[in-house]
């Protein structure tokens, strides 16, 4: 895998270099101080195929940079290095909006040399092999095999029959996501112009503070109130609560939100895992769920708890998920399903909404 890093601190630019050079299949052919530079070097090796990239640098910065890449180059794999700061995580959120594939926030506080290089490698590497296949099956249809007919319950093309053959209208909507979520959630957003009937809660794996930006970014929509959910925030209709960063969302049995910072689950918090199993012990109304693109298994188990209640149970399709990850575990789980590319799950939810 040939891999360009761009990051003007000479620091970070060598100890990303040397941590990935490290990995059995990786080639770091190209380290640069900025995104002009990177840009013009991409334009004459179209080969590259992923570039890491700082958000914060002179002459052109990773925003910029981004969207200059994405005018000629919409394939190369682009993974942003982001501070944990508010101002960091505005920007990431941009970046990803902007074509990015995904993020990792800057090691800070490494003990030793080692210590710093293993961190990057742990935070970096998983998400790389993850994007990796997606990039592979887009350069390499030979290496795409497709799923089984008997791990896809349905490939749902008709919402309308999908909707009317809904015997209780669902009362909830929960929807999981990671990996090229954000992006997915405002593909969603805004193509809804209406107000949603029912309340929406949402887990996006990242960061404190970037989830806040996350619900500013999508409560531009007119139609519905998004913000990051709050201790003892009640649910209601049109009202969309995204899990704040580091915080497990549950769902109490008086329609109230809680959070708390117990273990995390599937190596993350917040976990779609938590809200699903919180929801299956107590909600009593019927259930709605969307896992949209994101790397791991995260929602699986949930949905597993949330089984009993027969709940109306919808996931990305593979070729518009950035990561079939979660709702590719879901396909293979049993679990009852339908299928939609994501450009159809706003229609979904319009059709919900409507259902009497």
């Amino acid at each position: 895998m040939k891999i360009m890093v761009v990051d003007d601190s000479i620091v970070f630019r060598s100890s990303i270099t040397q941590a990935l050079n490290d990995v059995q299949g990786y080639n770091v052919f190209k380290a640069c101080s900025n995104g002009k530079i990177a840009v013009d070097f991409l334009k004459q090796n179209p080969d590259t195929d992923l570039v890491t990239l700082d958000m914060e640098m002179p002459v052109m910065d990773g925003l910029e940079t981004i969207k200059e890449i994405r005018k000629f180059n919409k394939d190369v794999i682009i993974v942003v290095f982001s501070s944990v700061t508010k101002s960091g995580a505005e920007k990431t959120i941009d970046a990803l909006a902007a074509g990015a594939n995904d993020f990792v926030t800057k090691i800070e506080g490494a003990n030793t040399i080692d210590q710093s290089l293993e961190e990057i490698r742990k935070e970096l590497v998983p998400k790389i092999e993850a994007l990796k296949i997606k990039y592979q099956k887009k350069t390499n249809p030979v290496a795409s095999v497709a799923p089984k007919k008997k791990d896809i319950v349905e490939v749902s093309c008709n919402l309308e029959k999908v909707v009317s053959a809904m015997s209780i209208k669902p009362k909830l909507l929960l929807i999981g996501c990671s990996t090229g979520g954000p992006d997915a959630l405002k593909t969603i957003f805004d193509a809804i112009d209406f107000k949603i009937s029912i309340p929406v809660l949402i887990v996006q794996h990242m960061p404190p503070m970037f989830t806040q930006k996350l619900a500013e970014l999508l409560n531009k929509n007119p139609f519905n109130e998004i913000t990051e959910a709050k201790l003892g925030d009640q649910i209601g209709a049109g009202k969309c609560l995204i899990a704040p960063g580091d915080y497990h969302m549950l769902l109490k049995k008086d329609g109230t939100i809680d959070l708390n910072q117990a273990e995390k689950v599937c190596f993350v918090r917040p976990a779609v895992n938590v809200l699903f199993e919180s929801v299956a012990n107590n909600y009593n109304e019927q259930v709605m769920t969307i896992i949209l693109t994101g790397m791991g298994d995260d929602g699986t188990e949930g949905l597993k708890k949330l089984d009993a209640r027969n709940p109306y149970n919808f996931i990305q399709d593979e070729s518009s998920s950035v990561v079939w990850g979660m709702p590719g575990s879901v396909s293979r789980s049993g679990i009852n399903h339908h299928v939609l590319p994501l450009k159809k799950m706003s229609e979904l939810i319009k059709l919900v909404s409507e259902r009497i």
